[in-house]
């Protein structure tokens, strides 16, 4: 299958999702956005869309932001599937109609997520842990509208994962990360690291020493699930 990456900074690529697609022989085409790449012209022959992070805003006015959030809704429509990733969730959220602001809580490191009512029947997030810990690196938050269907939250930051239609997620979290990754954004992320501080920082490192292996694991589960989901709607 083949599989469209929209990408919006270079130190935020697909990583381990992108690992588990192209192991099982599928292939990627990356689309740099903030490099000035064009969108396609049309849906025709994507089986799968990601949208990546970045430190851009869905709220940003920039031509290609309305741009991308055009496409992302013309994409949503046609029924494709998609992974969006912290902006990339946001920007799914605002195609539907959501509002964006600011996160209630500055999720920077290491935080828990909890199932909803109807977690368990999902097909992606059924397998997650109830209090699955996960990388955050965002600032801003959105609502929900009644085309999204919440599957992960938590009690301070409520829109942490949804589904819109089949095969169709936008997660608030970084589930892709890997270590490397992580020490890059700690670098490029002066406002970040300012307001974590030393000590956060170094707390930070802890916890990715605890966590990451069981995210990663989770991440490459729920991307497997996604492809069975793909596949079925190809099939149905």
């Amino acid at each position: 299958m083949n599989f469209l990456v929209l990408q919006h900074l270079d130190i935020e690529p697909p990583a381990i999702i992108g690992e588990v697609l192209e192991h099982a022989g599928h292939r990627l085409t990356t689309v740099h956005l903030d490099q000035g790449a064009p969108l396609p012209s049309s849906y025709s022959g994507i089986d799968g869309i990601l949208i990546m992070g970045g430190p851009q805003s869905a709220n940003d006015s920039s031509d290609y932001i309305k741009a991308e959030l055009t496409w992302i809704e013309g994409a949503i429509d046609h029924g494709i599937p998609m992974l969006g990733l912290c902006l990339g969730a946001q920007l799914m959220a605002k195609a539907s109609g959501a509002e964006i602001f600011p996160s209630p809580v500055r999720e920077l490191g290491w935080f828990p997520v909890y199932h909803t009512t109807v977690t368990g029947d999902d097909p992606l997030f059924g397998a997650m842990p109830d209090g699955l810990a996960v990388f955050q690196w965002h600032g801003e938050s959105f609502s929900f509208t009644d085309q999204m269907t919440p599957v992960a939250t938590h009690p301070d930051v409520p829109a942490q994962a949804f589904r819109l239609g089949k095969a169709q997620y936008g997660l608030q979290f970084h589930i892709e990360v890997n270590e490397a990754i992580i020490e890059s954004w700690i670098a490029f992320g002066s406002s970040e690291s300012a307001h974590l501080g030393i000590e956060g920082i170094s707390l930070l490192h802890k916890d990715t020493s605890l966590y990451l292996v069981s995210m990663q694991s989770y991440c490459r589960e729920m991307v497997n699930s996604w492809l069975l989901e793909i596949q079925s709607s190809q099939t149905g």
